[in-house]
């Protein structure tokens, strides 16, 4: 039925079916809802103070009188005392049907949830006053108006309740509410904004605030809001709907920085929240400690959740949260949260749908999920792992060994997708380089204060993974200590030159062919040149990547030792790969070449013809040159293949390298054999071209 416009004042009407509706109310509400239909500001605010959490049903017939309140009254552009009785009227109207769409239970299938019917459906008449109150009645960032904030019209504990409730309540109970969100830029703007707000509230108490609960309300609002943010930029449920881009939420949001800071600073305060959380005195579901715990551990969730979303579309929002330590965040999260949650209680509490073992899990895994993923997804991976390290992730890890295996049980999920025991391995697929090697060195003393065999271990599979990873370390650590340390990078290349980088008397010319061999002075480049550098400047660029990165360039010794250790290691195996090989590339027999694999763990070996290999000059005729060389200098001949190649990743780019054990051999076979070496501190190196 068609409304037209009211003046403050006169008399609303709503429909007959309606109107029969109110009768079933005490005659003393009816008389109320009579007055406030009539106008009156004081008995719609009545209206709203009678409903409550008893015969709400009954009481979900007032929602038209604030419906048609709403729709009788425009938004004001100014406030002065013309308009402030309009702006009551609209004030008490969205408290009512905030409060019947919050205190209503769920439809039954096939019929509109409350939330939908009252607030979703009605979001012309609603979403402009929540707009107002957030411009006029909150503070920054949503005072944009000429006048101050209007606590005789709305506080800020009223306006906050107005502005964000039904959000919440729509990214809980309504799909359509929920696209909503996804497709329009005026409410992305809207809740962008208000999500910054309450990033920047200071303190757990909002002006106005009547202290009628014990819980911070500001820790609640930041906790919950996480949902409603993270519900802006996830796919609709509906393929066929479509959505905005990130970018406009990042835009609305002020920009990728405030958007990186205030993500941040939402993880931090949330799990500060949690952290303070009380032991819980009965373990149960009505514990308060309990309720409090799981309200901060989804808003965890869905914080991590959401800077995966970011960290995975938005390149530049992947960098700067690399950049301003978000991996550290994210690891001292999980390492002051995990005591809390992987904690066995009971099995009613342990396998509730909600509150159980396996919710409070599924927080940790995604943060393992975002560190995996930024690591992965990163043009220089091996930043994004010194950081976690740094951050003391592997002890985190290792406390995680006391949980008990509830994945194992049939009435529980799986591991989530990217957990701790992914996320392990895809560790130790760094350890060959040397700036990592280096934090693990720093951090091995924290990592052996409690030896796995001291400690109950629980969850096996997790206790298994980290003695496997733990023993890489080991290896690793080994591997870097091998006298002469990364000799290439402290001495002259010149054959028979003793002169270390450090005396230099001049910048160091390293050769721009290979980026490895450094010199002293032309002459001893010349030397080196017509001696045999020649012939292995290519085999030695194709040992450091097609890129030339400085991480490979300087973690040679380290990929090296990997790389003997591991073909050593698999010897059988080894022979029967080249075996199959020989079968299957009959053609090629004498140009098969072995591939180990250090970009997955545990490391794997294949067997390919040279011309088969990723990133690798497989047809330039210097290989089978280099082969024979191989074989007439080498005390122990590979059997069955030209030489060995090593498979690496520096995060999303994987590289194909020529063997460094053979080419550092080979290459400088005086120096690598000297016993005399200086080490040097690399800190002295720079980089330059000949």
């Amino acid at each position: 039925m068609s409304r037209s416009f009211a003046v403050v004042g006169s008399s609303l009407r709503i429909s007959a079916d309606e109107t029969q509706a109110l009768k079933s109310l005490p005659v003393a509400t009816q008389i109320t809802a009579k007055r406030a239909l009539q106008g009156s500001t004081a008995d719609l605010g009545r209206l709203v103070d009678y409903i409550s959490m008893l015969h709400t049903s009954r009481y979900c017939c007032l929602a038209p009188i604030f419906h048609a309140t709403l729709d009788s009254i425009q938004v004001p552009n100014y406030i002065n005392p013309k308009t402030i009785p309009a702006i009551m009227r609209a004030k008490w109207s969205l408290m009512g049907l905030v409060k019947i769409s919050t205190v209503t239970p769920s439809t039954s299938e096939g019929e509109d949830d409350p939330v939908t019917k009252y607030i979703v459906r009605k979001w012309d008449e609603v979403y402009p006053w929540m707009r107002f109150f957030a411009r006029n009645c909150l503070p920054p960032p949503y005072d944009v108006s000429v006048t101050p904030p209007r606590p005789d019209l709305c506080n800020v504990f009223d306006a906050a309740k107005l502005c964000i409730t039904p959000l919440s309540l729509i990214c809980t109970q309504s799909e359509e509410g929920r696209h909503l969100l996804r497709s329009s830029i005026s409410v992305q703007h809207f809740v962008a904004q208000l999500w910054i707000l309450i990033g920047n509230l200071q303190g757990d108490v909002l002006p106005g605030d009547p202290g009628n609960t014990t819980d911070g309300l500001v820790s609640m609002l930041r906790a919950s809001f996480a949902l409603t943010n993270h519900v802006c930029v996830s796919e609709s449920e509906d393929p066929d709907k479509i959505t905005l881009p990130l970018s406009s939420y990042i835009q609305a949001a002020g920009g990728v920085k405030p958007v990186v800071f205030t993500l941040l600073r939402y993880i931090r305060r949330i799990t500060r929240d949690a952290a303070a959380v009380e032991e819980p005195r009965s373990w149960t579901t009505g514990d308060r400690s309990i309720k409090q715990l799981h309200l901060y551990t989804v808003g965890l969730h869905y914080s991590f959740e959401f800077i995966k979303v970011i960290s995975r579309q938005d390149v530049s929002c992947r960098a700067q949260l690399i950049r301003q330590g978000s991996i550290r965040t994210v690891v001292d999260a999980i390492a002051q949260m995990l005591p809390k949650i992987l904690v066995q209680a009971n099995r009613e509490l342990d396998f509730h749908p909600q509150l159980g073992l396996a919710g409070r899990q599924n927080v940790l895994w995604s943060g393992y999920a975002y560190i995996a993923s930024a690591i992965r997804d990163a043009d220089d991976g091996v930043t994004c792992v010194c950081q976690a390290i740094d951050a003391g992730l592997i002890q985190t890890l290792e406390k995680g060994v006391v949980c008990p295996p509830h994945a194992n049980r049939r009435d529980h999920p799986t591991r989530g997708r990217l957990g701790d025991i992914e996320l392990l391995f895809l560790l130790a697929t760094f350890f060959m380089y040397h700036r990592v090697v280096e934090s693990i060195f720093r951090h091995w003393f924290r990592m052996q204060s409690a030896p796995m065999e001291k400690r109950e271990i629980r969850d096996k599979g997790l206790g298994v993974a980290l003695e496997l990873v733990l023993t890489s370390t080991i290896d690793a650590m080994d591997h870097r200590s091998v006298e002469p340390i990364n000799f290439h990078e402290y001495r002259c290349s010149g054959p028979g030159c003793p002169m270390c980088t450090s005396n230099f008397v001049s910048k160091k010319r390293r050769c721009a062919g290979c980026l490895v061999s450094i010199y002293c002075s032309e002459k001893c480049q010349r030397t080196a040149w017509h001696n045999g550098h020649k012939k292995w400047c290519q085999v030695l660029r194709c040992t450091v990547g097609p890129w030339g990165s400085r991480d490979i360039r300087q973690s040679l010794q380290v990929i090296a030792g990997f790389e003997t250790s591991e073909i050593t290691g698999m010897a059988k195996d080894v022979e029967s790969r080249v075996r199959e090989a020989q079968q299957q590339f009959p053609a090629f027999r004498d140009k098969l070449v072995l591939m180990l694999d250090l970009s997955v763990y545990p490391p794997e070996v294949h067997v390919l013809p040279v011309h088969k290999l990723e990133q690798f000059p497989g047809h330039d005729p210097i290989w089978p040159e280099i082969a024979d060389e191989i074989r007439q200098r080498s005390d122990s001949p590979p059997k069955g293949y030209m030489f060995s190649v090593v498979k690496v990743h520096l995060g999303k780019s994987k590289f194909t390298l020529f063997s460094p054990s053979t080419a550092l051999r080979m290459a400088f076979v005086d120096q690598y054999f000297s016993d005399d070496e200086v080490s040097v501190d690399e800190d002295e190196i720079n980089d330059s071209k000949r």
